[in-house]
């Protein structure tokens, strides 16, 4: 499975970082493309680590299936981490008037500034407020659990770049629902289950 980091100029796997003859000019203007120490390439679908170590996601799933749920380079555990800004989510358990039980999720995540890990540093983006529905059944459970540590990883919410408005929130690409009926029609939940897979979440 896939998880998550932020590097720098690393030497091979399992390097680390080193000065060279460069002149401090091209350094300085190397440095401002991360480059994936895996592919040496510049970084594809960035995934960071908490060891801060950072991948293209696809070398990522490759070392994965090599190395195991390990980072490359420094071989701590694999754990991800988003760009997702501060918030808040919170479940509520209901029932509606057929008797079907649903977990209702609210995610709140105020208006701020956007850090170095969002499009554009310094300038204020727009957050957001929403709400989601799953089923209130063991796999429905399941699948909150996983969403909960999701959010707690920063991995369900990005900061997105827009065309002359404010950059605003965003979902990452996890499927949700604002209508609880949706949320029961099969294979729902194991959409949502693949998303976080690919996140390192399973």
């Amino acid at each position: 499975m896939s998880k998550i980091s932020k590097a720098g100029r690393a030497v091979g796997i399992y390097g680390c970082f080193t000065e060279t003859g460069e002149p401090s000019e091209a350094r300085a203007t190397a440095a401002k493309v991360e480059t994936c120490p895996l592919c040496m390439k510049p970084l594809k679908e960035k995934h960071r680590l908490i060891c801060a170590h950072a991948f293209c996601a696809a070398c990522l799933v490759r070392s994965v299936g090599r190395l195991g749920r390990q980072c490359p380079v420094c071989q701590k555990a694999l754990i991800v981490v988003g760009d997702q800004p501060e918030g808040k989510m919170t479940v509520t358990h209901l029932k509606d008037c057929f008797g079907i039980d649903y977990g209702n999720i609210m995610y709140k995540i105020p208006s701020g500034i956007q850090t170095e890990a969002h499009p554009n540093p310094g300038k204020p983006f727009t957050g957001i407020q929403t709400t989601a529905w799953l089923p209130y059944s063991p796999e429905g459970q399941e699948v909150l659990k996983l969403l909960q540590r999701a959010f707690e990883q920063k991995l369900v919410f990005t900061v997105a770049a827009t065309n002359g408005a404010a950059d605003r929130v965003v979902f990452t690409g996890i499927p949700y629902t604002e209508n609880p009926l949706d949320c029961l029609q099969d294979g729902f939940l194991q959409k949502v289950k693949v998303a976080l897979r690919a996140k390192g979440i399973e």
